[in-house]
């Protein structure tokens, strides 16, 4: 794209001089969407949530997941507030297999993106910060054995 399209379009919304960093690392992606697109992005999403689902987009396509269309993809993780798979998912998965083992609870199911207990019907998102995921399993797991 032109240098000046993307000034014009840079001037259209608004871009302030993070959001222009954000854009301009969006272009770098090789991703199938349109500036336009990219724009609405920086202006509807925290910079922090763009790089964390365009980051786990490439790490799923690099891994072989087939994503004929990332563009729509990446989309529909902001727009949905899908969690993604980070850091924090790989331990708190690593506390939870842990967790399961020491106090052998039969009722708590292990799911890419979260743990959800059978008994109370309640879940946790994987991705949580680890010392709020450590605490609030082991809530969890309290409230599970009174309801038995």
């Amino acid at each position: 794209m032109n240098q000046e399209f993307k000034k014009d379009l840079i001037e259209t919304y608004k871009l302030n001089k993070d959001q222009i960093e954000i854009y301009n690392w969006l272009g770098k992606q090789n991703l199938n969407t349109s500036d336009e697109t990219f724009c609405y992005w920086v202006k509807t999403y925290p910079a922090k949530r763009i790089k964390e689902v365009v980051d786990f987009a490439n790490f799923r396509r690099n891994a072989g997941q087939d994503i004929k269309n990332i563009g729509g993809w990446i989309r529909q993780f902001l727009k949905n507030g899908l969690p993604v798979v980070d850091e924090n998912s790989k331990m708190n998965y690593e506390f939870v297999m842990k967790f399961l083992e020491q106090y052998e609870w039969k009722d708590l199911r292990i799911y890419e993106k979260y743990t959800k207990d059978n008994i109370t019907g309640d879940d946790l998102p994987l991705n949580m910060q680890v010392k709020d995921f450590k605490t609030s399993l082991e809530t969890l797991y309290r409230k599970s054995k009174l309801y038995k």
